[in-house]
């Protein structure tokens, strides 16, 4: 019976999670396709408005990837997709916009970017290790070798709950 609920708890976790990439591209593919009046691209965008800011030490790069932007605060970087960096697309606009946020964010020392930002490292390695210990743990018949890779992904929950307000933050019009 608890294998029942372990498995639904996992494929509940995996649809949730596919649905939330699913609206994220379906929304990103729609409005990647119509233009930005102003005619700039995301990295023009990035620019402006890092400027604006007083954050002209942030560099704007280009990275591969598919939806990879992000912002490093270890070195004031502002990453943008190429699609993102080079189309003047209302989603290019609204990305690049969304990720020089976080950079504002890490100038006025927001405190929920300094706290995603120190349990970075531990969530990269509950990633992997979670689903690695439920699988083998679910192999083997080993409940507490799941119930741990539950524990690593819990830590992957806690790291969401922290995101949440910096992500809804970052894109905050002020």
């Amino acid at each position: 019976m608890d294998f029942i609920i372990l498995y639904g708890l996992i494929i509940l976790s995996v649809l949730i999670t596919l649905g939330a990439q699913a609206f994220i591209s379906s929304c990103y593919n729609k409005y990647s396709k119509v233009m930005n009046y102003a005619n700039i691209t995301g990295a023009e965008a990035a620019r402006r408005i890092l400027d604006k800011n007083g954050l002209s030490h942030v560099k704007v790069e280009k990275t591969d990837g598919y939806l990879s932007d992000h912002y490093d605060p270890k070195t004031k970087v502002v990453r943008l997709s190429t699609d993102i960096h080079d189309k003047p697309s209302i989603a290019s606009v609204s990305v690049a916009a969304h990720e020089c946020g976080h950079a504002i964010q890490d100038s006025v020392g927001y405190t929920f970017l300094r706290i995603r930002s120190s349990i970075v490292p531990i969530v990269n390695i509950c990633s992997y290790a979670g689903y690695i210990a439920i699988i083998i743990g679910a192999i083997m018949g080993s409940l507490g070798l799941v119930w741990i890779g539950i524990g690593a992904e819990a830590a992957i929950l806690f790291f969401q709950l922290i995101t949440l307000p910096v992500e809804f933050n970052a894109s905050k019009e002020d």
